[in-house]
């Protein structure tokens, strides 16, 4: 597939959550280049999900959803065999223990794989791998320590917190910068000028539309 480039270097595109379903990984892989996928620690268990838990049932819930049906989601193994061993996975951490991202390493072996995590400290284990990472920023006090600190790996942004100025000091403070979940062709876009390297989107059809925005469009 085409990629429009910015200055020699290549947006990432990453598929928001399709790791989470087996049957979505590979449609979303003959359009961006990773998927993205939710990994939990429950019951000594690697759970793959976007939802909560109720603590310690086996209850599980999403915010815009209420309580879900009672079907246990997939195991990471059930995930990884269903993913071609050459695909990028973008492992989103969900916990406090170094001892998920130890596991899900060991898991996932010598696949291509990034990690991102709410919870900082967990992503150390993947450092020390020389694993590239992500401190993901879910609010407001996690977005102004991450103005303030100089990281070594780089920063997810929700997009409402992506302003052009945020992205500039950012820019100075760490090696990358992840936006996540870009709806709009034009705001990707935007953001893709702004000099974010990774988007990530929940409509694949987003990739294709934000190439062809800026695109002269009178016959050749």
């Amino acid at each position: 597939m085409d990629r429009t480039e910015l200055d020699g270097i290549t947006p990432e595109w990453v598929a928001h959550r399709a790791g989470n379903d087996p049957h979505l990984i590979a449609p979303a892989l003959a359009v961006a280049d990773a998927v993205e996928l939710d990994v939990h620690l429950f019951r000594g268990r690697l759970e793959v999900r976007h939802s909560k838990v109720l603590w310690p049932f086996r209850i599980y819930w999403e915010q815009d959803e209420g309580i879900l049906p009672r079907e246990r989601p997939p195991r990471l193994a059930s995930i990884l065999a269903a993913t071609p061993d050459d695909a990028h996975l973008w492992v989103d951490v969900k916990g406090f223990t170094p001892r998920l991202t130890r596991r899900v390493l060991r898991a996932v072996g010598d696949r291509p794989v990034t990690f991102s995590g709410r919870s900082w400290w967990v992503l150390r284990a993947a450092q020390r791998r020389g694993v590239r990472t992500f401190r993901s920023v879910g609010s407001r006090t996690q977005l102004w320590l991450a103005l303030r600190l100089t990281h070594p790996d780089g920063i997810g942004l929700p997009e409402r917190f992506a302003t052009p100025g945020r992205l500039t000091e950012l820019g100075r403070r760490c090696s990358s910068i992840a936006v996540w979940a870009v709806r709009e062709p034009a705001r990707a876009a935007e953001l893709r000028d702004l000099g974010v390297r990774t988007l990530i989107i929940d409509d694949l059809d987003l990739v294709r539309a934000t190439e062809t925005l800026g695109e002269d469009p009178s016959p050749r």
